[in-house]
């Protein structure tokens, strides 16, 4: 199950970077802050494949009035970060964490301490919107690849 999943990520993540480069021209890495969209459409794809897929997110900090520094996110050895990835039959697939110096593909369980789920979405319903027509638009280009 974990190599067909990371197989499946691996493509994902293929297919995904000539978009981050356009979303964010110079950015270093090309997948940072685009985990969110990435994230979403990697759902997407695996459920299509007949996988149970979530997109899951973790944010560590709500804001200057209600700090919360963690455990949310994805802790990147000094502090938590904000992040979204999938998870799918005890496993999280995430293909945008080089962002925070770990593999461009990984696979690995939902107990991995570097991981801090929140079910909480914060985005604003426009952002929430917006990410949804991304990979709408970006699942239109991954049926003619």
């Amino acid at each position: 199950m974990p190599d067909s999943l990371h197989a499946i990520a691996a493509s994902v993540r293929t297919f995904l970077e000539p978009a981050w480069r356009h979303w964010q021209p110079g950015a270093k890495p090309p997948s940072k802050n685009t985990c969110g969209r990435s994230s979403l459409f990697l759902e997407r794809v695996l459920r299509h494949e007949g996988y149970e897929a979530r997109w899951t997110n973790g944010i560590p900090r709500l804001g200057e009035d209600a700090p919360e520094l963690g455990p949310f996110g994805f802790f990147d050895g000094t502090r938590w970060e904000s992040h979204a990835w999938v998870e799918c039959d005890g496993l999280i697939v995430d293909v945008t964490a080089d962002q925070f110096g770990a593999p461009p593909v990984l696979v690995t369980p939902t107990t991995d301490p570097r991981y801090g789920a929140r079910t909480l979405d914060t985005a604003s319903p426009e952002a929430v919107a917006a990410r949804q027509r991304t990979v709408d638009e970006l699942w239109r280009g991954w049926g003619t690849r």
